[in-house]
């Protein structure tokens, strides 16, 4: 599955960045986060609630930034494993400088899904998907108001 966006953020890039790659930050606005384990400041865990259809339960994904370049561009990978289900992400964020308006971050993520999660459909994961995106990106709005 593939997603990508664009998102306007209202403060400077380099706060954006900041937010974006810590961990103990980005995770105040990952939906059902259940827990945050930081190993590094380039390594961490989270066990994240999640679920489509009838298929709900704990998810452990182990991330790590395998590139980063302040304050313009990050990329993360993470491998995780819950419900009977195995999940393989690769997330790339790209900041540019808006002016007066911001910092506008270009995003595009790439997953692999296995298991019982795949077997409910491309069209229910990437609903779900849609919606956590939007859940994330009203949150990191209101982080910067």
């Amino acid at each position: 599955m593939h997603f990508d966006g664009s998102y306007s953020i209202k403060a400077p890039k380099n706060k954006v960045f900041d937010l974006l790659t810590d961990p103990r930050q980005i995770s105040k606005c990952m939906p059902d986060l259940q827990k945050l384990d930081v190993k590094s400041d380039d390594e961490f865990t989270v066990v994240v609630r999640a679920g489509v259809a009838f298929i709900k339960g704990d998810f452990t994904l182990n991330f790590k930034v395998v590139e980063r370049n302040p304050p313009t561009h990050a990329k993360l990978v993470a491998r995780g494993s819950g419900m009977g289900s195995a999940v393989d992400l690769q997330t790339i964020m790209d900041l540019t400088d808006e002016g007066e308006k911001g910092t506008l971050l270009k995003w595009e993520a790439n997953a692999t899904v296995g298991g019982r999660i795949a077997s409910v459909g491309q069209r229910l994961l990437n609903s779900q998907a849609e919606k956590i995106v939007k859940q994330l990106f009203d949150c990191l709005e209101s982080r910067f108001k």
